[in-house]
């Protein structure tokens, strides 16, 4: 009974791995596809890359995506430090009201969101554009870059700052050279996972968008009404190829940090 049971597990794993895996390899393989269409396989061809740099909208909107993931996932990640070292110096009843009201846009739905955020600007008279479009992302990333850092800050051992204080070091160097090595990891963490909903944000940036600040998904969705081409294939290649270099790299990073603490050792 056992034996069947850690089959079946086992089988069940590989289909939810086959059904996230799978497409992703099929745009691998239709980028490659000389067809027009995705039904019919007419040869190897890259000429899709090729089409894809000379699609000057297309690449607009990867470059404001890129730049509104970079600016949103770092004030995120940098809000969400100051949150967690000021909610270490809060009492009990303080750090409640803080916490909830930090953690709001995890429960309210999006669109409300972004329904507010807009009537927000619209009193404001503010014109909308990359800066709007990076408030409203930096709303939506804030609670799930703070929860990290959060729960970071609090593994930390508030001796070693004391201990530092004892040493003659200010405030300051206490941050610098004890809390931030210790938090670098949980940081970068936040900063990757702020950045990837960022990038692929689309009911936030519905609201928040200008004209000039379209984003990638906004431009992709628009795209459906007339049909996708095969150049969506080949940019979500280079995406993919993008962040298995990424994760390669942190790989090889945290590998590396392994096997220097097991040779001190």
């Amino acid at each position: 009974m056992k034996h069947a049971l850690d089959t079946l597990t086992a089988w069940l794993a590989r289909g939810v791995i086959a059904f996230l895996y799978i497409p992703i390899v099929v745009v691998v393989v239709l980028s490659f596809n000389d067809s027009e269409v995705t039904y019919r396989w007419d040869g190897f061809s890259t000429r899709w890359y090729g089409r894809l740099a000379e699609n000057t909208e297309l690449l607009a909107a990867l470059r404001i995506s890129a730049e509104t993931a970079l600016i949103s996932a770092t004030l995120a990640t940098l809000c969400g430090l100051l949150a967690a070292m000021g909610m270490a110096r809060l009492r009990a009843r303080g750090r409640a009201v803080f916490s909830g009201g930090l953690f709001l846009p995890l429960i309210i739905p999006e669109i409300v969101l972004g329904v507010a955020l807009l009537s927000v600007f619209g009193a404001m008279h503010a014109d909308l554009g990359l800066t709007t479009l990076v408030a409203g992302h930096v709303v939506v990333t804030l609670p799930y870059a703070a929860l990290i850092v959060l729960g970071a800050h609090a593994a930390l051992d508030p001796s070693l700052e004391e201990a530092a204080t004892d040493l003659g070091c200010n405030a300051w160097q206490s941050f610098r050279r004890i809390t931030l090595p210790l938090l670098r990891q949980p940081l970068l963490a936040a900063w990757l996972l702020s950045f990837t909903i960022s990038f692929g944000n689309i009911v936030m940036s519905t609201f928040t968008n200008g004209v000039g600040s379209t984003t990638l998904p906004l431009r992709v969705y628009s795209m459906l009404k007339g049909g996708l081409t095969p150049e969506i294939n080949a940019l979500g290649t280079l995406l993919v190829l993008f962040t298995l270099l990424i994760i390669v790299g942190v790989g090889l990073r945290q590998m590396r940090r392994v096997l220097l603490g097991a040779d001190r050792t």
